[in-house]
């Protein structure tokens, strides 16, 4: 088998689709405010102090704690559909339509939620691994499910789905820190490709 793992935001996109979500599911005002409120910490996880599950977790928990799930998912397929189309990066789909093409096993490994990202990569009819939040009685915890996916993470969730030694080749794509690992197991890695 001959696998292309693809980072999501920065790499396919032009920028972070989770606080874009946010702007869609609760307007550009509660996200600035939110982003406001959270600034110390934001700022804490810029210089490495917090790491990247603990403000998702307080994010989320501001903005979707005691959400229905339901609703949460809807929202996804809604932003998936109309919103993500505009910050993807057209020679990054290009580039998933060659793998395709080749035959090759497409599969995004991102820290985005499940929510939007499912939606996205069904259409395209590729695979996903991504971050889970909590449900607790079909509402949303402001936990996550599990790790973050990034950095280390991406290898062990990609571990638990495939045996990396089987496969034949692999290809990588990522652009930041976080993609160090992902890009490492690669026989061909691509750094800022798009």
């Amino acid at each position: 088998m001959i696998i292309a793992f693809f980072d999501f935001d920065g790499t396919i996109t032009k920028k972070d689709s989770f606080l874009d979500f946010v702007s869609f599911t609760e307007g550009s005002f509660k996200m600035y405010k939110g982003v406001l409120v959270h600034l110390i910490p934001i700022l804490g996880y810029k210089l490495g102090l917090i790491s990247g599950h603990q403000i998702k977790e307080k994010l989320l928990t501001y903005f979707y704690k005691g959400r229905s799930e339901n609703i949460l998912t809807e929202l996804g397929m809604q932003y998936s559909n109309t919103r993500l189309p505009n910050i993807i990066r057209p020679k990054a789909i290009d580039r998933i339509k060659w793998h395709k093409d080749q035959g090759h096993e497409v599969v995004v490994v991102t820290a985005s939620i499940l929510q939007w990202i499912k939606p996205w990569c069904d259409q395209l009819n590729i695979k996903y691994i991504t971050t889970e939040i909590d449900v607790v009685n079909e509402l949303i915890t402001g936990k996550l499910k599990g790790e973050n996916c990034i950095g280390p993470e991406k290898v062990v969730r990609i571990e638990k789905e495939y045996n990396i030694k089987s496969l034949e080749y692999i290809y990588a794509y990522g652009n930041s820190k976080g993609d160090r690992g992902l890009l490492e197991i690669a026989n061909e890695k691509y750094y800022c490709f798009f």
